[in-house]
């Protein structure tokens, strides 16, 4: 459905987009028109007794007043639990007055992208609930959070925000001040839209706002008029006083101020033309079927072998009356895991023909503390390992975790975040996060009420009404049963008896987590998409390596192939492998060139080689030497100093390409900081480095390429930045940050803004993401990226059957260089074909399809990296169809043919030998711990 703007909405019981017929129609036509009066923009700081002083006169006389209240002061000093203001409204919410409301207020939204619109107001919503509740008091009370917010900020869409209700918003009223609202919603006539998840818009009018002239008290006849003539009109008619208005007033002229305008507004309530409302009630009577939603959550599947039949049998009574349900099992208690338990995987797949059934993770073994304390790997491994166990019993990622006893702390948030998933259930706490998502993109659904007071003895219960009291009427609520509790016939006739009072109320829904999440959470597409990504990646996917020795002689036996490419390219070209080579007839050829990555990939392949008992360290470190000769011969000359070239000859063949390369010297650099570890400092590396006038070409401590004609361009923001400036770092030279400070990894926000920083930087392709996992241990910003480059190409495979892998390489006909990796859009993503030169990348984008291949050192990357069915499939591919016998491994595998490309390249081969020997070194990369950790 639509989002609508429908005047016979205002009071009425739907929200059709048709017109109201018979009796409905009559009773929204004689409706008198809502009344909002809002006091907007109180601070922290704002004295509490002027604020009673310009309320009192309107509730005196039955009008009500909506109160709303920044989270901020203007210096940004946030509503704190101790201020005068927080302790004013905790005794306004002590009197229970149904004439008031406490809402929120943000002057301008930070933001027209609904995630981050619903991470300001959740953010907001965290700190309001903190201020306004008392633990005492809510021990047997429903929790208050702010249902309405106000802002100038202006409606510009018909679903404009609707991100907010997952923060507990239920309105919004747009204040006149903040500009146009968008025209083609004919807002300028007032009106109230209801988006599809049941959140309102309302918009005030100018004529009755004290924000037509801001800057001067306006007459309370002339407010009063201008409501008189708005009621011929079916709109709400809202009066927006902000309080910055009134400040230069006395207390004595503000009283009297406030009593004028009442007065003259009971003249018309008592006119029957207008209703005096708050925006809470209004809500709840014209979306009474989303007003508010209660999660059913029966807790503890496999706490006990011996009460597990009852659950099962509960759980499936409750379904089976038409109730959702939530439960929540635990993976791996008493040393049996969920998958081992014939038992409830016969409950499980019972469970399937119920549509509305549901699990949540609950911890792993459910013992005390279980989340809180830990390092944040190992609550990485906790929380992977219990969803895991989850999805392989049930054939889906589970949509919610439930923390053990409530027991948590940072590192298992951002460890939940991590699987990819969306809420988290947990008891209310330090009254903070009941509902809203945190920077972690984690959905809270924590206003838990439970039956017991507590767990010890014979489990006492509360009454029944004191848990309906506790859920209440207007907060969304998770209900949590616990039937190993419920161990009296009392208990149980309670638990139904809440479950039947809460399914006859008008305003409440009942839902399972997954249904929730639905109802209350829009699509937000970059979010749902990275979300989504890490439980594919991370759990979907994922499977624990275990290599027996049949997998080890295997690899053995690949790194062998590919050594065969540097033993003879070594042996043919004075000690430095070419760049490509291929058969004609019987005699194996070669490209007689080398950029300064393809060195790289020599010297990473000779270390590798060593380590895998290739060669032994005398011959390494003969070889190696001769590569670091080779590196000093010939320099690039620019500005007065020396570069490193960007391609050399090996042959009198002239046409090497001229210049410098700055992404691949990175990676050059990278190389020889392995090596000179390897070596112990035996070769002169630290002289050759020391030669090269890297100060030139890193102006700001950005990188930059050199042309042939000595024409310099920044490639600081391209795919590769990230990756090559840690050669750079690595040997004392400074770069400016490639993605500043934030952490995607541990941070939805930061994600978020980095998904679409990628998409500006360009295609992208497993390198250089996983070679710096490989290499130097990774970071946040590559194994963000290479998530999302992974996800993309599981989701291609499941839509198309067809494998891929994508990377750059060589191809053995035009262009003969293709650059294939995949295109982040703000629709989803293209996987492209592109080339070196303008000309070629013409040719290779209109031949794309015939171009397209399963890059051979992709699929052995993602093999050492991402553990799972998918690398796996990949890495079988390439050697049942990717092998040059005799040469080394085939640059990748026609998608069409489905058979090798004929040729080969050192960095395939290269990096295969790099992948081995990081799998068959127990994953520790060539650099040990990550050296460049909080780069």
């Amino acid at each position: 459905m639509n989002l609508t703007r429908r005047s016979l909405l205002l009071g009425a019981l739907g929200v059709s987009a048709v017109p109201l017929l018979g009796a409905a129609a009559a009773r929204a036509s004689n409706l008198a028109c809502p009344l909002l009066l809002m006091v907007n923009g109180l601070e922290p700081s704002t004295d509490p007794i002027r604020v009673e002083t310009l309320a009192a006169p309107f509730q005196i006389r039955g009008i009500a007043v909506t109160l709303t209240i920044a989270p901020y002061d203007g210096d940004g000093t946030p509503l704190d639990y101790d201020s005068e203001m927080a302790q004013h409204l905790r005794s306004l919410i002590r009197e229970n007055r149904t004439d008031l409301e406490i809402g929120l207020h943000v002057d301008t939204l930070g933001s027209e992208d609904p995630y981050f619109q619903l991470r300001e107001i959740s953010t907001a919503q965290a700190l309001f609930s903190k201020a306004v509740n008392e633990y005492e008091r809510y021990k047997s009370k429903a929790v208050v959070t702010a249902y309405t917010l106000t802002t100038t900020s202006p409606l510009l869409q018909v679903q404009d925000g609707a991100s907010m209700r997952a923060a507990g918003i239920r309105s919004i009223v747009r204040l006149p001040a903040g500009g146009k609202n968008k025209g083609d919603l004919h807002a300028d006539a007032g009106g109230y839209w209801v988006a599809e998840n049941g959140l309102v818009n309302i918009i005030g009018l100018p004529s009755s706002s004290a924000r037509s002239n801001p800057k001067r008290v306006p007459d309370p006849r002339s407010i009063a008029s201008g409501v008189k003539k708005l009621t011929a009109a079916s709109n709400p008619i809202v009066i927006d006083l902000p309080y910055a208005t009134l400040a230069n007033l006395s207390n004595g002229d503000l009283a009297k101020y406030a009593t004028d305008l009442a007065d003259a507004l009971v003249q018309q309530i008592e006119s029957d033309k207008v209703r005096s409302v708050i925006p809470v009630d209004l809500h709840r009577d014209s979306v009474p079927d989303r007003h508010r939603y209660v999660a059913i959550r029966v807790d503890d599947l496999r706490i006990d072998s011996n009460t597990d039949p009852l659950q099962m049998a509960f759980s499936e009574n409750l379904l089976g009356q038409g109730y959702p349900v939530t439960e929540a099992i635990i993976p791996g208690p008493t040393g049996q895991v969920v998958t081992e338990d014939k038992d409830v995987l016969a409950y499980l797949q019972r469970m399937r023909k119920f549509p509305r059934y549901d699990v949540a993770t609950h911890g792993w073994a459910h013992t005390s503390s279980e989340l809180a304390g830990n390092t944040l790997e190992k609550n990485r491994l906790l929380v992977r390992d219990g969803v895991f166990e989850l999805a392989s019993a049930t054939g889906s990622v589970p949509v919610s975790y439930i923390p053990p006893n409530n027991a948590f702390d940072e590192n298992a948030l951002i460890a939940l975040s991590a699987v990819g998933t969306s809420i988290i259930s947990a008891e209310k706490g330090d009254f903070r996060w009941f509902s809203g998502l945190d920077e972690r993109g984690l959905l809270h659904a924590s206003n838990t009420i439970m039956f017991e007071k507590s767990w010890e003895g014979d489990y006492p219960y509360h009454d029944t009404q004191t848990v309906l009291d506790m859920i209440g009427d207007r907060n969304d609520a998770v209900f949590s049963i616990h039937v190993n509790t419920a161990n009296t016939p009392q208990k149980q006739r309670q638990i139904q008896d809440v479950l039947s009072a809460l399914s006859q109320s008008k305003a409440t829904t009942l839902v399972n987590f997954g249904e929730y999440r639905k109802a209350v959470l829009p699509p937000l597409e970059s979010y749902d998409r990275i979300r989504s990504a890490r439980a594919n990646v991370s759990i979907s996917d994922w499977r624990p390596r275990r290599l027996g020795d049949r997998d080890r002689d295997q690899l053995q036996k690949d790194a062998e192939l590919a050594w065969r490419y540097f033993d003879w390219g070594t042996a043919t070209y004075n000690g430095i492998a070419p760049g490509t080579s291929w058969m004609e007839g019987d005699q194996q050829q070669g490209y007689p060139f080398a950029t300064m990555w393809d060195v790289a990939s020599t010297i990473m392949a000779t270390v590798s080689a060593k380590r895998l008992g290739l060669i032994d360290a005398a011959s390494m470190e003969e070889r190696c030497s001769r590569i670091v000769e080779f590196l000093g011969e010939q320099n690039f000359h620019y500005a007065g100093v020396n570069l490193p070239p960007a391609e050399r000859r090996l042959t009198k063949q002239a046409g090497e390409r001229q210049g410098f390369d700055s992404a691949d010297t990175g990676r050059l650099l990278i190389a020889l900081k392995v090596l000179d570890i390897e070596t112990s400092g035996s070769l002169p590396i630290d002289k050759l480095v020391g030669r090269w006038g890297f100060h030139k070409i890193l102006v700001n401590g950005e990188m930059h390429l050199v042309s042939a004609r000595g024409r310099r361009s920044s490639v600081h923001a391209n795919s590769y930045a990230n990756y090559a400036s840690k050669g750079y770092q690595l040997w004392g030279f400074e770069t400016a940050p490639v993605f500043g400070e934030r952490n995607p990894l541990d941070n939805m926000d930061d994600a978020i803004t980095e998904l679409g920083e990628i998409a500006a930087r360009g295609r992208i392709g497993t390198e250089p993401h996983l070679t710096e996992e490989i290499e130097l241990g990774g970071s946040a910003h590559g194994r963000f990226t290479a998530d999302i480059l992974l996800d993309a190409q599981m989701r291609r495979y499941a839509e198309t059957g067809v494998l891929t892998a994508v990377s750059e390489g060589p191809v053995d006909f035009a262009p003969y260089f293709t650059y294939q990796g995949y295109q982040v859009t703000p629709a989803g993503g293209d996987f492209v074909v592109d080339a070196p030169t303008s000309k070629q990348a013409h040719q290779a984008a209109r031949r794309a399809e015939g171009l397209r291949m399963v890059s051979s050192k992709a699929a052995f990357l993602w093999y050492a990296c991402r553990p799972g069915t998918y690398s796996q499939k990949l890495i079988d591919h390439i050697r049942a169809s990717g092998t040059l016998p005799g040469i080394g491994f085939s640059s990748g595998v026609g998608e069409i043919s489905q058979s090798a490309i004929r040729i080969a390249d050192v960095n395939t081969n290269g990096i295969i030998l790099e992948s081995i020997s990081y799998v068959l070194s127990e994953e520790t990369p060539f650099l040990g711990s990550n050296p460049t950790s909080g780069i």
